[in-house]
């Protein structure tokens, strides 16, 4: 839906070193534990299938149908009214305006089988709150048809009845604040050293995605998924080149594939206002996801270091089937998605010192900002955060 408020904040929490070069994977018998904490800023729309931002909202034209059995008054006027100006009856029209923050926590975890072949899994917590504030933007029209019946001394329809027919009619429930905290989807794989190289080397990583998070509920308007739904499997390939010392440069990219699956979903009739009372049971394929990385570090020292990364994600456009060919389209409709994002890391690492026993436990500590910056069909935000790696 056009005011569906479906995001998700990747995280990719590798086990090796921060410092390390990407390629780097736990040595044998090595423990490591990694925390992160995630938030957002202000999210309030996303950019539209042209590129340009739009906010999140929703437009209802109240009509006949809809306010008929809401209110008493409005049910003896309705009753008087010919077809035709049954058919012209308009109360107004009202616009919902959505806000929401995002707060995750991610936590991840890896072992070392040998050198070369790390096992890792991560899952996050996330924390969120949409906020839906609506406003009436258009009233009613003074009369219908030639001017005869007057539609003034009907009761105004206020937010009340707003609420009403979105809980009574369409049977979604409640619109306003929302709030939520619970699991996202849990990644699952290895990464295997391929080779290394005296200034450079490669690293492949696969794993499945599993269907552990929140799923996106269809009687909710104004909510946040924290999972799609379905199982995901991904492989990664990339590596990195030691220019000196000081700099090095990365790139890696994953493909990941998203399985099928059925689920009862809305079924909309107009792409203008996809708020419906229709349900059913859908099959659907997401599309498959292609991210592409590129990173630059500098090492001020074996302690400290900078990172800029800039990553496009590209997701294909997804299919719907269900007994409704209508609502399939519409739903399938700009679900093609494009994002361009930076990412700026500041690191701390005491492995070093750790290794000349100056310094009791090795980890690693990052503040990190990432801003979207250009995209398709995908939510503009911007985020900090926080992580920790401990080695044991």
């Amino acid at each position: 839906m056009v005011f569906r408020l479906t995001f998700f904040l990747l995280f990719y929490i590798c086990t090796q070193d921060v410092f390390a070069s990407y390629y780097d994977t736990l040595p044998s018998g090595v423990k490591n534990f990694t925390f992160r904490l995630v938030q957002t800023g202000d999210i309030s729309g996303s950019y539209g299938s042209s590129g340009n931002f739009k906010g999140y909202n929703i437009n209802a034209s109240i009509n006949a149908d809809s306010v008929k059995g809401l209110d008493p008054a409005v049910d003896a006027f309705l009753a008087g009214l010919s077809a035709d100006q049954y058919a012209q009856f308009n109360f107004g029209s009202f616009q919902g305006q959505a806000s929401s923050k995002v707060t995750a926590q991610a936590f991840g975890a890896g072992y070392g089988v040998n050198d070369n072949l790390t096992f890792y899994a991560y899952v996050p917590f996330y924390s969120a709150t949409v906020d839906l504030k609506v406003e009436r933007t258009q009233k009613g029209r003074n009369s219908i048809g030639n001017g005869a019946i007057n539609i003034e001394n009907l009761p105004d329809v206020n937010l009340s009845l707003l609420q009403s027919l979105f809980v009574n009619y369409y049977h979604y429930q409640p619109l306003g604040k929302w709030q939520a905290n619970d699991f996202g989807d849990t990644e699952i794989g290895f990464m295997y050293h391929l080779n290394n190289w005296k200034n450079a080397g490669s690293l492949l990583s696969m794993g499945l995605v599993a269907p552990t998070g929140r799923k996106d509920n269809p009687d909710i308007l104004q909510d946040i998924s924290f999972g799609d739904g379905q199982w995901d499997a991904f492989a990664e390939f990339g590596g990195g080149y030691h220019v000196s010392a000081a700099w090095s440069l990365e790139d890696w990219v994953r493909i990941t594939y998203q399985f099928p699956y059925t689920t009862k979903i809305r079924l909309p009739q107009s792409s203008s206002f996809p708020v419906t009372r229709n349900e059913g049971d859908a099959k659907i394929k997401l599309g498959n996801k292609f991210q592409e990385n590129a990173q630059v570090i500098y090492s001020f020292s074996d302690q400290l270091s900078s990172t800029l990364l800039y990553t496009l994600d590209y997701t294909q456009a997804s299919t719907f089937d269900s007994s409704n060919a209508i609502a399939d389209d519409i739903l399938s409709a700009d679900t093609e998605k494009v994002s361009h994002s930076a990412r700026l890391s500041l690191s701390y690492s005491t492995i070093s010192l750790f290794k000349l026993k100056k310094f009791w436990l090795p980890l690693t500590l990052s503040l990190s900002a990432q801003s979207i910056f250009a995209g398709k069909n995908i939510p503009k935000y911007q985020l900090a955060d926080f992580e920790v790696r401990f080695f044991f």
